[in-house]
């Protein structure tokens, strides 16, 4: 049965965030749950660390593994000061005093998400993921330039340049800040913001953007 992403009961997250930064977000259906000694290998049991009532970070400790300093600060947020956290980490929902976790509630998800990107920008590093070639991504439309492959409607259009709309434009008393984007044959898409795609029609600006990348096919 498809998941029904309009209902935020529906779905939940599990993470994994790596000493250099990469991240894995896997969202699944709000019953699915994990078996927590199965994330890590090894010898040594695994810890578990409360975040909120809504969010577990798991570790393994005395992995010798680098100093994961994203984690470690993030425990910090929480009132963890001094945690020596190396190797990976895990985030899933609660897990109490089992080995089993349901995934992180959307909206646990998103404070916990926003804490890690603020972690980030404070240290000047980014987290970035490998991604398949048919994962969704969001790209800007600042990202495109011309002669880069701008997909519309299953259909690749070359891209050429960006116009202004006129001044007297309605869309412009909505969106301030909407321009026209001019492909070959002078097709003409509005654009703003950002824009879904498949991760192997994404433009290079993404890339460079994001440090994401592209796991070959």
């Amino acid at each position: 049965m498809p998941l029904d992403f309009t209902n935020p009961h529906e779905f939940s997250c599990f993470g994994t965030l790596h000493p250099d930064c990469l991240v894995d977000w896997r969202f699944g259906g709000a019953r699915v749950e994990q078996e927590l000694p199965g994330l890590f290998s090894g010898s040594g049991a695994y810890a578990t660390v409360p975040l909120d009532a809504e969010t577990d970070m798991h570790h393994l400790p005395g992995d010798p593994g680098a100093p994961n300093t994203v984690a470690r600060r993030l425990a910090a947020r929480y009132g963890f000061d001094g945690l020596d956290v190396r190797g990976p980490v895990h985030f899933t929902g609660p897990s109490g005093e089992s080995d089993r976790a349901l995934g992180i509630a959307p909206d646990a998800f998103d404070v916990m998400y926003g804490r890690v990107q603020d972690i980030c920008a404070a240290l000047g590093v980014r987290t970035w993921c490998k991604l398949h070639p048919g994962d969704t991504v969001s790209v800007r439309y600042t990202d495109l330039e011309r002669g880069d492959v701008y997909w519309s409607m299953n259909r690749p259009h070359r891209v050429q340049c960006f116009r202004d709309l006129p001044a007297d434009s309605k869309t412009l008393e909505f969106i301030p800040d909407a321009r026209y984007l001019i492909c070959d044959g002078e097709e003409k898409f509005i654009a703003y913001g950002r824009y879904e795609c498949r991760a192997d029609r994404a433009p290079a600006g993404y890339w460079q953007r994001t440090g994401n990348q592209l796991l070959g096919t």
